[in-house]
C-alpha cells in the first residue's frame, strides 16, 4: 500500500532525483575520452550529455499532467524502467549517434523523474518552513549522489569508457520502491491538456504569480545553459586540455563543485530567511559569476579548487529557489504542469548548455568559454530584477516587490 506519510516518504523521493543527478554527473568526467572512443571532436561531444534533454523540452509539459491525470506513482515507476532500460542500452551504444540516440531514449525517463520531487513534495509538505527543509533535503540528496557520481564515473571509465553506464542498472529498484508514491492528488480528474494549462495560468494570473512564474522560465533557461552547459560539461575538458588531468583525477575534482553545491542546498532556506527569495538569487547568480570568473584565469589546480567548490555554492543556491516557487505557486491540480513546464525551460537549457559550451571551448579554448560564462553570468546579476519589475507591471495587478510566495 502506498505510503503518504512526508517523512517516511522523503528518501525515495531523494533516490528517484538522485537518478536524474546521473544523467549528466556520472559520464562527465569521461567526455574527453570518450570523443577518442567514438571517433569524433570534443567540439561535437556535447551532443551525448545534450541529447538527454531533448525530450524534455517537448514532453515535460504532458509528463507534468500526466502526474495530475494517472498519478504520481504511474509517471514515476515508468520513468524509472525507460530511464534504466535506455542507460545501461549506452553500455552497448559504440557509435556516436547511436549512443546520441539512446541518450534521447534515455531522456524521456529523466523528464519524469526530475519533475517528480518537486510535485510529491509539494503536495505533502505545508508551503513554508517545513517545504523549504524538504526541499533542502532532497537537493542535499541530489548534490550528494553529484558528489559521489563523477568519482564513480571517473573511476570505472579508466578500465572502459563505456563501463560507467551499467550503473544506471540502479534504477530498477528505485522503480520496485517507487509503487510506495501517492496516486492522483484529491478532486476531480483534470480537464483535457489543453483547457488544464489554461486553467493553470488563470490560476497564476488570479494569485498575482503570472509574471514570476513567466519569468522564471527563461532565467532557469539561461542559468541551466551556464551550469549544465560550462560547470559540467566545459569542466573535464578544462581539466584535461588545461591541466592533464587524467579521468580519475577528474571525477574528484569536479566532485568538488558538488561539494559546494550540497553546501549551497542545505543553506538555501536559511539564506532565504535572512536575506528573502530575490536577494538570495543576486547572490547565487554573483557567487557562480565570481566562480566562472575566476575559473577562467588562474593558472594553478590549486585555485581553480576553491573556484570550483563557489561555483557549486552558487548552483546550489539557486535551484531550491526556483524549486521552492515553482511548487507553491499553483494548487496541487496543476501542481504536475506547472512543474511540467518549467522542466521544460530546465531541460532546453540542458540541451543547448553542453552542445554550446563544447563548441565554444573547441573554438576559443576551455579558460576562455569559462570566462564567456562568468560574463554572461554578471550579466543575469545586473539585469533580471530591473527586467522582473517591467514585466510585473504590464501583467500582474498588483507589481510584487519580492519573489511572490517566496517573501
Amino acid at each position: 500500500m502506498p505510503s503518504t506519510d512526508p517523512r517516511r516518504i522523503l528518501p525515495l523521493i531523494v533516490a528517484i532525483s538522485g537518478m536524474g543527478v546521473l544523467t549528466f554527473s556520472l559520464i562527465s568526467p569521461t567526455l574527453p575520452d570518450l570523443a577518442d572512443a567514438l571517433g569524433v571532436s570534443r567540439g561535437v561531444i556535447g551532443f551525448v550529455q545534450g541529447a538527454v534533454a531533448i525530450p524534455g523540452i517537448f514532453l515535460a509539459l504532458f509528463i507534468g499532467y500526466l502526474a495530475d491525470l494517472k498519478g504520481r506513482r504511474f509517471v514515476g515507476v515508468a520513468s524509472l524502467v525507460v530511464f534504466g532500460a535506455a542507460g545501461v542500452a549506452g553500455f552497448f551504444a559504440r557509435e556516436f549517434w547511436l549512443l546520441v540516440v539512446v541518450r534521447a531514449v534515455q531522456g524521456l525517463g529523466t523528464s519524469g523523474i526530475l519533475s517528480l520531487g518537486v510535485v510529491v513534495i509539494s503536495d505533502l509538505f505545508p508551503a513554508g518552513t517545513q517545504r523549504r527543509w524538504a526541499l533542502g533535503i532532497n537537493a542535499a540528496g541530489l548534490t550528494a549522489t553529484a558528489i559521489v557520481a563523477p568519482i564513480i564515473g571517473g573511476s570505472l571509465a579508466a578500465g572502459g569508457v563505456f563501463r560507467p553506464y551499467l550503473v544506471y542498472a540502479m534504477a530498477f529498484p528505485v522503480a520496485i520502491w517507487a509503487r510506495r508514491l501517492p496516486g492522483r492528488p484529491d478532486g476531480d480528474p483534470p480537464a483535457p491538456p489543453i483547457r488544464h494549462a489554461r486553467g493553470m495560468l488563470r490560476s497564476l494570473a488570479g494569485d498575482n504569480k503570472l509574471s514570476d512564474y513567466l519569468g522564471l522560465l527563461p532565467f532557469s533557461l539561461v542559468m541551466m545553459v551556464l551550469f549544465a552547459g560550462f560547470a559540467f560539461t566545459a569542466t573535464p575538458l578544462l581539466l584535461e586540455e588545461v591541466f592533464g588531468v587524467e579521468s580519475t583525477a577528474r571525477g574528484f575534482l569536479q566532485s568538488l563543485m558538488s561539494v559546494g553545491l550540497s553546501s549551497g542546498s542545505l543553506l538555501a532556506a536559511r539564506v532565504v530567511e535572512r536575506f528573502g527569495a530575490t536577494a538570495s538569487l543576486s547572490i547565487a547568480t554573483g557567487l557562480s559569476a565570481f566562480g566562472f570568473l575566476g575559473g577562467g584565469v588562474v593558472p594553478t589546480l590549486w585555485l581553480l579548487a576553491p573556484l570550483l567548490m563557489v561555483l557549486g555554492v552558487g548552483i546550489g543556491l539557486t535551484f531550491p529557489i526556483f524549486q521552492d516557487f515553482v511548487g507553491s505557486s499553483v494548487p496541487a491540480t496543476y501542481r504536475g504542469a506547472a512543474v511540467g513546464t518549467w522542466v521544460s525551460s530546465i531541460r532546453t537549457g540542458q540541451f543547448v548548455g553542453p552542445i554550446v559550451a563544447s563548441a565554444v571551448a573547441s573554438g576559443i579554448g576551455e579558460q576562455a568559454a569559462y570566462v564567456v560564462a562568468g560574463v554572461a553570468c554578471s550579466a543575469v546579476v545586473v539585469t533580471w530584477q530591473p527586467l522582473r519589475r517591467v514585466v510585473a507591471n504590464r501583467i500582474d495587478v498588483v507589481p510584487p516587490s519580492g519573489i511572490t510566495g517566496l517573501r
